[in-house]
Protein backbone atom coordinates (compact mmCIF):
# COMPACT_ATOMS: atom_id res chain seq x y z
CA UNK A 1 0.00 0.00 0.00
CA UNK A 2 1.36 3.73 -0.74
CA UNK A 3 0.90 6.63 1.09
CA UNK A 4 -2.04 7.29 0.38
CA UNK A 5 -3.77 4.14 1.34
CA UNK A 6 -4.27 2.38 -1.59
CA UNK A 7 -2.65 -0.60 -3.06
CA UNK A 8 0.15 -0.87 -5.03
CA UNK A 9 -0.89 -3.31 -7.67
CA UNK A 10 3.12 -4.74 -8.22
CA UNK A 11 3.24 -6.07 -4.98
CA UNK A 12 3.37 -9.52 -3.87
CA UNK A 13 1.05 -9.30 -0.62
CA UNK A 14 -1.43 -11.42 0.99
CA UNK A 15 -4.02 -8.39 -0.92
CA UNK A 16 -2.37 -9.50 -4.17
CA UNK A 17 -2.46 -13.17 -3.16
CA UNK A 18 -6.42 -12.93 -2.41
CA UNK A 19 -6.81 -11.38 -5.55
CA UNK A 20 -5.34 -13.90 -7.62
CA UNK A 21 -7.69 -16.66 -5.32
CA UNK A 22 -10.64 -15.09 -6.43
CA UNK A 23 -9.55 -14.51 -10.55
CA UNK A 24 -8.55 -18.49 -10.39
CA UNK A 25 -11.81 -19.14 -9.51
CA UNK A 26 -13.84 -17.69 -11.36
CA UNK A 27 -12.00 -18.43 -14.14
CA UNK A 28 -12.05 -21.95 -13.22
CA UNK A 29 -14.24 -23.62 -15.27
CA UNK A 30 -13.21 -21.82 -18.70
CA UNK A 31 -15.22 -18.52 -17.94
CA UNK A 32 -16.05 -15.44 -16.28
CA UNK A 33 -19.42 -14.73 -15.47
CA UNK A 34 -21.25 -11.32 -14.28
CA UNK A 35 -22.53 -12.53 -11.45
CA UNK A 36 -18.76 -14.15 -10.72
CA UNK A 37 -17.33 -10.41 -10.92
CA UNK A 38 -20.31 -8.93 -9.18
CA UNK A 39 -19.26 -11.40 -6.52
CA UNK A 40 -16.00 -10.09 -6.11
CA UNK A 41 -16.83 -7.02 -6.36
CA UNK A 42 -19.80 -7.49 -3.34
CA UNK A 43 -16.74 -9.31 -1.29
CA UNK A 44 -13.71 -6.68 -1.48
CA UNK A 45 -16.18 -3.92 -0.61
CA UNK A 46 -17.23 -5.68 2.64
CA UNK A 47 -13.82 -7.42 3.83
CA UNK A 48 -11.63 -5.63 5.74
CA UNK A 49 -8.31 -6.15 4.33
CA UNK A 50 -9.51 -4.90 0.76
CA UNK A 51 -10.22 -1.15 2.75
CA UNK A 52 -8.69 1.86 0.82
CA UNK A 53 -9.60 0.22 -2.73
CA UNK A 54 -11.91 2.58 -4.86
CA UNK A 55 -13.64 1.35 -7.64
CA UNK A 56 -11.16 2.07 -10.63
CA UNK A 57 -8.30 0.86 -8.11
CA UNK A 58 -10.52 -2.54 -7.97
CA UNK A 59 -10.47 -2.79 -12.09
CA UNK A 60 -6.78 -2.14 -12.03
CA UNK A 61 -6.08 -5.11 -9.33
CA UNK A 62 -8.63 -7.60 -10.87
CA UNK A 63 -6.62 -6.98 -14.19
CA UNK A 64 -3.14 -7.60 -12.60
CA UNK A 65 -4.30 -10.82 -10.76
CA UNK A 66 -5.59 -11.52 -14.26
CA UNK A 67 -2.64 -11.41 -15.64
CA UNK A 68 -0.35 -13.09 -13.06
CA UNK A 69 -2.77 -15.68 -13.31
CA UNK A 70 -2.70 -15.83 -17.28
CA UNK A 71 0.81 -15.85 -17.22
CA UNK A 72 1.31 -19.40 -14.91
CA UNK A 73 1.78 -22.84 -16.21
CA UNK A 74 -0.94 -23.88 -14.42
CA UNK A 75 -2.14 -24.55 -11.18
CA UNK A 76 1.46 -26.02 -9.39
CA UNK A 77 2.83 -22.80 -10.57
CA UNK A 78 0.40 -20.29 -8.94
CA UNK A 79 -1.13 -21.67 -5.96
CA UNK A 80 1.98 -22.28 -4.03
CA UNK A 81 2.81 -18.72 -4.75
CA UNK A 82 -0.52 -17.81 -3.29
CA UNK A 83 0.10 -20.04 -0.03
CA UNK A 84 3.38 -18.54 0.37
CA UNK A 85 1.70 -15.14 1.03
CA UNK A 86 -0.90 -16.29 2.97
CA UNK A 87 1.26 -18.36 5.20
CA UNK A 88 -1.30 -18.66 8.21
CA UNK A 89 -4.85 -20.61 8.68
CA UNK A 90 -6.66 -17.52 9.06
CA UNK A 91 -5.76 -15.90 5.66
CA UNK A 92 -5.96 -19.24 3.95
CA UNK A 93 -9.31 -19.74 4.67
CA UNK A 94 -10.35 -16.37 4.13
CA UNK A 95 -8.89 -17.02 0.46
CA UNK A 96 -10.84 -20.23 0.26
CA UNK A 97 -14.07 -18.73 1.34
CA UNK A 98 -13.90 -16.29 -0.90
CA UNK A 99 -12.97 -18.73 -4.04
CA UNK A 100 -16.46 -20.60 -2.75
CA UNK A 101 -17.75 -17.62 -2.81
CA UNK A 102 -16.91 -17.19 -6.22
CA UNK A 103 -17.46 -20.70 -7.59
CA UNK A 104 -20.60 -21.03 -6.13
CA UNK A 105 -22.30 -17.08 -7.04
CA UNK A 106 -23.55 -18.46 -10.39
CA UNK A 107 -25.05 -21.68 -8.81
CA UNK A 108 -23.18 -23.74 -11.22
CA UNK A 109 -20.10 -26.05 -9.88
CA UNK A 110 -19.02 -27.91 -13.12
CA UNK A 111 -16.22 -30.36 -12.05
CA UNK A 112 -13.23 -28.03 -13.15
CA UNK A 113 -14.09 -25.50 -10.46
CA UNK A 114 -14.63 -28.84 -7.95
CA UNK A 115 -10.83 -29.14 -8.84
CA UNK A 116 -10.24 -25.86 -8.33
CA UNK A 117 -11.31 -26.19 -5.01
CA UNK A 118 -9.55 -29.62 -3.78
CA UNK A 119 -6.19 -28.10 -5.25
CA UNK A 120 -6.51 -25.12 -3.10
CA UNK A 121 -7.76 -27.50 0.25
CA UNK A 122 -4.43 -29.45 -0.41
CA UNK A 123 -2.36 -26.48 -1.02
CA UNK A 124 -3.20 -24.73 2.37
CA UNK A 125 -3.86 -27.73 4.26
CA UNK A 126 -7.71 -27.16 5.39
CA UNK A 127 -9.57 -29.90 6.71
CA UNK A 128 -12.50 -31.43 5.34
CA UNK A 129 -14.45 -29.84 7.99
CA UNK A 130 -13.02 -26.54 7.50
CA UNK A 131 -13.79 -26.67 4.22
CA UNK A 132 -17.66 -27.39 5.03
CA UNK A 133 -17.89 -24.87 6.90
CA UNK A 134 -16.25 -22.59 4.92
CA UNK A 135 -18.12 -23.70 2.20
CA UNK A 136 -21.60 -23.37 4.03
CA UNK A 137 -20.90 -19.70 4.61
CA UNK A 138 -20.23 -18.98 1.11
CA UNK A 139 -23.00 -20.41 -0.27
CA UNK A 140 -25.11 -18.99 2.49
CA UNK A 141 -23.47 -15.70 1.16
CA UNK A 142 -22.79 -15.14 4.80
CA UNK A 143 -19.65 -12.73 5.85
CA UNK A 144 -16.94 -14.76 6.14
CA UNK A 145 -14.72 -15.02 9.22
CA UNK A 146 -12.28 -12.31 10.43
CA UNK A 147 -8.71 -12.89 10.15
Amino acid sequence: MNKDGRVHFGDTTRQAALFETMILAAGSDGSVTKVEVEEIYRRVFERPEFNGIHAGDLKAAISHAAQVVAKAKGLGEVLPSIAERLPDKRSRELAFGLAASIVTADAKMPPSEIEFLKALQRQFGLSEEDVARLFELAEDKAPLPPT
